[in-house]
């Protein structure tokens, strides 16, 4: 259980720049360039519901741009797909250049495809030599298909593996959760430092960050004026934001994920960093609260999906913060879920409308309430079960949550996508 909980979270927390939508279009596109020997004439993009709205108007690393055909053609031109998720960092000023015109030209295309995974991307480069399409699917950074001239030259379908991998984390109880993590080796857990290092990294850039919304910056000004009190779930406000000012602004700053997601990975991480600060505990104690919030976030996101029509920073990512702060503040297990059950009792129908600027405000406000909804636990103030979406347990009301996104939404990703078109 331990090696699979371990591989669970390395494989979802992993270092990214910028918002990992446009970013999976981009890899795409680099999975076709070592195909590519003509030149090429047009590229065409499909991609989910979800990839498209999140892609739409978040800004691109380096560009201070947005855009899926910006991102597919920077892919396809210029990005490394050995860097993962981190696939546009070598892009410079003639690469934006020469994408650019492509572009002018009508040479990218961009649609949504109905009826595919939520994390979906199929890129075809026509060149004056070749055809060369590649399928990206349920993972941001997973290949499946590379096909050139409509013949098979790479495949790598895991669903099966990964699909095991989910049936593992839902037959596990919040405490046999909270049991693994406490008993983990703490040399096992040496990442765990790693992304707490870069995203509070992330957090100070954004606070003098002069793009984008500004959020976090703005909050730290009202603070030092007194406007804004100087404790934890402000702190915790604060840095959220700053740090998704700079991602989602296009900033050149590379930040640890949780469950696929850059902005959950923040919000993990910042406000369990914060509350571990504020009150001096030591580090292995934050280390393992941060893994056990990571898998909290990942257990939450097999019920609801990777993407889906509910800010995942506010029922994914908060969820698992919460439960890190409790469990990080001597909290019980009946503490623990109720700060879990807390959270889901109040921000649960915040909707995701797409990956942009504004996020900084959405992550901000799932940071803040984790704080609180952990203290409020850890005084016995916890909601009363079966009320509302919550069930007796915590896990049935993650289950409900499901529940609610899968078929209670079904329709609200379109209905978004024709607002923003």
């Amino acid at each position: 259980m331990m090696k699979d909980l371990i591989s669970m979270v390395k494989q979802d927390a992993v270092p990214a720049l910028g918002c990992t939508e446009p970013v999976a279009v981009a890899y795409a596109g680099a999975a076709t360039r070592s195909y590519i020997t003509g030149d090429i004439d047009c590229i065409n993009i499909e991609v989910s519901k979800n990839i498209y709205k999140n892609g739409k108007s978040v800004m691109i690393p380096n560009t201070d741009e947005w855009g899926l055909d910006l991102a597919g053609a920077l892919g396809v031109l210029g990005g490394d797909k050995e860097d993962g998720l981190m696939v546009l960092r070598k892009i410079d000023k003639n690469i934006v250049d020469i994408a650019h015109e492509m572009l002018k030209e009508g040479k990218v295309n961009v649609d949504y495809v109905e009826e595919v995974p939520d994390v979906f991307v199929r890129i075809t480069v026509n060149s004056s030599n070749e055809e060369v399409e590649a399928v990206l699917k349920n993972c941001h950074t997973h290949i499946e298909t590379v096909k050139v001239n409509g013949q098979t030259v790479f495949e790598n379908k895991t669903e099966s593996r990964d699909k095991v991998s989910a049936d593992f984390l839902k037959k596990l109880s919040f405490v046999e959760i909270r049991d693994i993590c406490e008993t983990i080796p703490i040399d096992q857990l040496a990442f765990i430092e790693d992304g707490i290092k870069m995203n509070k990294n992330a957090a100070e850039t954004g606070l003098s960050w002069d793009k984008g919304l500004k959020a976090g910056a703005t909050l730290k000004r009202l603070q030092d004026r007194g406007i804004l009190c100087n404790d934890a779930p402000t702190q915790a406000r604060i840095l959220t934001a700053a740090s998704a000012d700079i991602r989602m602004g296009g900033g050149d700053c590379p930040i640890m994920t949780s469950g696929g997601s850059g902005n959950q990975g923040l919000g993990v991480v910042l406000p369990i960093t914060v509350v571990a600060e504020e009150k001096g505990i030591e580090k292995e104690r934050l280390i393992r609260a941060v893994f056990f919030a990571h898998v909290i976030n990942k257990y939450v996101k097999i019920y609801t999906g990777k993407l889906s029509a509910m800010c995942g920073c506010a029922i994914a990512a908060g969820i698992g913060a919460s439960a890190g702060i409790t469990w990080l503040l001597g909290g019980n297990d009946e503490q623990i879920q109720g700060a879990c059950q807390n959270m889901l009792s109040n921000l649960t129908g915040m909707i995701c409308d797409g990956a942009k600027e504004t996020c900084s405000l959405k992550l901000s406000t799932s940071a803040g309430e984790a704080v609180i909804a952990a203290y409020l636990a850890i005084e016995n103030v916890i909601v009363r079960s079966n009320t509302g979406i919550i069930g007796e347990t915590i896990e049935d009301t993650i289950k409900n949550l499901g529940i609610l996104c899968r078929d209670g939404l079904a329709a609200t990703d379109s209905v978004i996508i024709d607002i923003i078109n």
